[in-house]
Order: C-alpha cells, then sequence, then structure tokens
C-alpha cells in the first residue's frame, strides 16, 4: 500500500481540495473548503489525495476516534481501492472505519465496490436544508406570505437600511455582533467554536473567496451573512445573524444575500438543524426544495 499521509488543511490547500469537490456532485455544506478550512481546528480536519480520490478526515464530536467523509473520487472504479486504502490505515491504528455524509446514491456506491459489510446509521439532525435560489430571491406563493410580511416590516420600519459587504472597515463591527448574539445565548464549546470560525474565516474571506453581505440600520450592523460554492450548481450559506430586536433582520439579510448569490448556482444549501427544534423550525418555514440525508456507514469486520 502506498504511504498516505494526511496533512492539516491550510488555506494553500483551496485549490486541489476544490479541484475534487467544486466538480463533484455532492452538495453536502461538509465539502465546502470554507466549512473544511474554518471547522478545522475544532474537527482536526486533515485531507490526502488516495487513488486519485481527495480523502478528508476528521474527529467527530460523537466518536472518540477519526472518521471520514464520502471520498470525493475521480470515477467510481476508483472507490474500492481509496475504501480499502482508509481501511487498511484504521486498522493499523485500532479503529473502525466511518464514512460519514453517506447520501442513498453513496450507499449504493458503497454497497456496489466496498469490501466487507457497512452498517449504516440515520442522523436526522445532520441533514442539509436545500433550497431554489429562485424562490428564495422571490419568496413566491402563499408559504411564503409570512417571509414577504417580515421584509415589508422591516422596510416600513427601516426605510434607510443600507446593504454592503463585509469589509476591512466594517469587520469588527459584524463579529461584534456575532460575540453579541453569544452572549444572549447559553454558552456552550459548539458555540465558542463557531464564533472562532465565523471571525478566522471573515478575516481570510478574500482568499476563501467568500461572498459577504450585512446590513447597516442608522449607522449599526444589525445582521452579516456568508457563503460560498460547494459545486457547480449548490451555493452554501455558512453563517447567518442578526439583532432580533429588529423586526424583520433575519428574513431581510436571507432575502438580499440571495439576490447577490450568482444566477449560475440552482440550489441553496443552509446547512444542518443539529437536532435543535427552534433552527428545524427556521428552516422548514422556508420550504426546502431538498432534504441531503448525511448517514453514517460504519465498516463491521
Amino acid at each position: 500500500m502506498e504511504n498516505i499521509v494526511f496533512k492539516p488543511i491550510t488555506l494553500e490547500d483551496r485549490e486541489i481540495i476544490q479541484k475534487y469537490t467544486l466538480h463533484g456532485a455532492s452538495q453536502i455544506c461538509d465539502l465546502s473548503f470554507a466549512n473544511l478550512y474554518g471547522w478545522s481546528e475544532r474537527y482536526q480536519t486533515s485531507w490526502a489525495i488516495v487513488a486519485d480520490s481527495l480523502a478528508i478526515r476528521f474527529q467527530p464530536a460523537t466518536h472518540n476516534h477519526p472518521a471520514y467523509l464520502m471520498p470525493v473520487c475521480g470515477c467510481t472504479k476508483e472507490f474500492k481501492t481509496v475504501i480499502h486504502q482508509l481501511n487498511q490505515i484504521s486498522l493499523d491504528n485500532g479503529f473502525p472505519l466511518i464514512l460519514m455524509g453517506i447520501s442513498p446514491t453513496c450507499r449504493d456506491i458503497i454497497d456496489q465496490f466496498s469490501e466487507g459489510t457497512f452498517e449504516y446509521i440515520h442522523d436526522m439532525g445532520a441533514e442539509d436544508y436545500v433550497y431554489l435560489r429562485e424562490k428564495m430571491v422571490s419568496l413566491s406563493g402563499k408559504h411564503l406570505q409570512p417571509k414577504r410580511n417580515h421584509i415589508n416590516k422591516f422596510e416600513k420600519l427601516y426605510p434607510e437600511y443600507q446593504f454592503e459587504e463585509i469589509t476591512d472597515a466594517n469587520l469588527e463591527e459584524c463579529l461584534a455582533l456575532g460575540q453579541d448574539w453569544l452572549e444572549h445565548k447559553e454558552v456552550d464549546s459548539s458555540r465558542l467554536a463557531e464564533q472562532k470560525m465565523i471571525e478566522k474565516c471573515l478575516r481570510h474571506r478574500e482568499e476563501l473567496g467568500l461572498l459577504t453581505g450585512a446590513l447597516r440600520v442608522d449607522g449599526k450592523i444589525i445582521a452579516f451573512t456568508f457563503g460560498s460554492p460547494i459545486n457547480q450548481d449548490t451555493f452554501d450559506i455558512h453563517v447567518e445573524k442578526a439583532d432580533i430586536s429588529y423586526e424583520g433582520a433575519f428574513a431581510m439579510i436571507n432575502r438580499e444575500f440571495a439576490k447577490r448569490i450568482p444566477e449560475q448556482y440552482t440550489y441553496i444549501n443552509r446547512e444542518e438543524d443539529l437536532g435543535l427544534e427552534g433552527l428545524r423550525k427556521s428552516k422548514l418555514s422556508y420550504k426546502p426544495e431538498l432534504m441531503l440525508i448525511k448517514d453514517v456507514a460504519v465498516l463491521r469486520h
């Protein structure tokens, strides 16, 4: 077996990693380079090219040993070789091979090309919510009438609002809003890690190729968001924060940012609900076009 060395993700790795992800079929948010980089310290994320395929290794919070995302293969026939080599690495280190982010299509590929039997575990909290970009802009239809009402109320209350990109001039204001949001929540390690991810990504927004946006009302930043492509037809919203004392701020930043996402992207991925009821209700209220299943596959020997 070839000597495979996994290396920590750095900004310099963006081009080679995106050579695989941007031209792949997977729409899952986990494969966005900004997510891989932004959360790399939290999940000890590393990568390697295995049999001309991209392998991402990380330390999930749910396990006490590493797991891998579904490998991004140049072609399906390489998959058997990739799985064999990842399994050997796992065995050499004394833990089972675990693959995460497994869609039904991925499951079919695994069952067809892998050696051994995988057990599949469903994780509802990990499903990605995916929407049509066009619908997130128009908010058409009776089901989205409440969103239009929120926006109309916002525009009536704050007619002089401004939408702006995040720059060096307003970066600290955005980070302060994120910190203020954090202080009004029950602080735990995941929220602290998210705030660290936000700062890490925004300070490197240009190197990451982020699209950014913020709302300003009466001279104050009251909402911000940012995202980046997953592949050629799906754009990922990594973060969206707003001061809820401004009625309709979330609906407005959502709509205004969607208007600025390039038309080449048919879909917008707004990521998981993490099993949080409030987040699930909010994401469902926008009527997702797709729910991306991301199961866990464990190789049993």
